[in-house]
C-alpha cells in the first residue's frame, strides 16, 4: 500500500477541517463570563438536536482568505448525515476533488471517488463524542460541525470560552435568528439560531492567530430530524478498483 503524502492528506481531509482545533485555555485564566440567556439558548438548541436519533443537514461553507487549495474546496456544499449513537457520513461535492467520509461505528472510510483513492481505518467508537475525540487524537481532525451535532452541544460550545453573550437578533436570509457570540483567545465564534425552530442557520469562526488566519463562514439549511436514513450509507465503501492509501497518524493511538 502507498503512504499518503502530507499535502495530499491535508487536501483529502479538508472537509473535516470545518471543526478547527480550539486554542487551549490557559491554566490561570479567569472564570468565563457566560450570560444566563446565552446558556439557556444553548441548552434549548442542544435539547432540540440531541433528541433526534437521525439527522441530515446541508452546510454551505466559505473559507477566506483562500488558502490556495482550489475554489471547489474553499467554498461549496457539504452534506452531513448521522444516526445516533455512533454513525456519521459527510459528502463534499467538489467535481474532481469530491470527498466522502463514512463511519459505521467501527471503521472510518475516506474516499475521493474521482481520483479512485480511499483510506480505511479501524476506529471503534460507541458515541459521536467518542468518535470525534478518537479521530482527533489519532489523525488530527474532527468530523465537520461535530460540536453543533453533539447531544452535549452547550458544553462543546462553551469549552475554553472566556465570554458568551446574546447580541441583537438578525435575519439569515428570511429567517429571524438569535445571535450568540462566543470568544476565547485567538477565536471569535458567531452562531445564528432560528427563533422559530431553534436550529442553527449560520456558524462563523474567525481566527485572530496565526498571521493570515482563516475565517470559516458556514450556512446551514435543509435540516431533517428523525428522517429515515439508509444504514448502508454509513458503511459505504469505494469501488473495487480504488487504490487504498495509508492514513498518516498525527499521534500514536491511545
Amino acid at each position: 500500500m502507498h503512504a499518503l503524502p502530507s499535502l495530499a492528506r491535508a487536501l483529502l481531509f479538508l472537509l473535516a477541517a470545518l471543526t478547527l482545533g480550539a486554542p487551549s485555555a490557559l491554566a490561570d485564566s479567569p472564570p468565563p463570563h457566560i450570560q444566563p440567556a446565552a446558556r439557556q439558548l444553548a441548552a434549548a438548541v442542544a435539547a432540540k438536536i440531541g433528541q433526534a436519533q437521525t439527522l441530515r443537514v446541508r452546510a454551505q461553507h466559505f473559507l477566506y482568505p483562500a488558502p490556495g487549495v482550489g475554489p471547489a474546496l474553499e467554498s461549496g456544499p457539504i452534506h452531513i448525515a448521522l444516526h445516533r449513537p455512533n454513525r456519521f457520513y459527510a459528502l463534499q461535492p467538489a467535481r474532481q476533488q469530491t470527498r466522502e467520509l463514512a463511519f459505521d461505528g467501527k471503521f472510518l472510510c475516506l474516499m475521493t471517488p474521482h481520483l479512485d483513492q480511499h483510506a480505511l481505518e479501524p476506529l471503534p467508537a460507541a458515541s459521536m463524542e467518542q468518535f470525534a475525540e478518537r479521530l482527533d487524537a489519532r489523525f488530527g481532525f474532527r468530523p465537520p460541525l461535530a460540536e453543533l451535532l453533539a447531544p452535549d452541544l452547550a458544553a462543546q460550545l462553551f469549552l475554553h470560552v472566556t465570554s458568551a453573550r446574546l447580541l441583537k437578533p438578525q435575519r439569515i436570509g428570511w429567517t429571524r435568528c438569535h445571535h450568540l457570540q462566543l470568544q476565547q483567545p485567538g477565536l471569535t465564534s458567531d452562531l445564528w439560531i432560528a427563533t422559530r425552530d431553534l436550529l442553527p442557520r449560520r456558524y462563523r469562526l474567525a481566527f485572530s492567530s496565526p498571521q493570515r488566519c482563516p475565517t470559516w463562514d458556514i450556512h446551514l439549511s435543509h435540516w431533517e430530524l428523525n428522517a429515515p436514513i439508509d444504514p448502508q450509507l454509513f458503511a459505504k465503501r469505494p469501488a473495487p478498483t480504488s487504490q487504498k492509501l495509508t492514513m498518516l497518524r498525527s499521534r500514536s493511538p491511545r
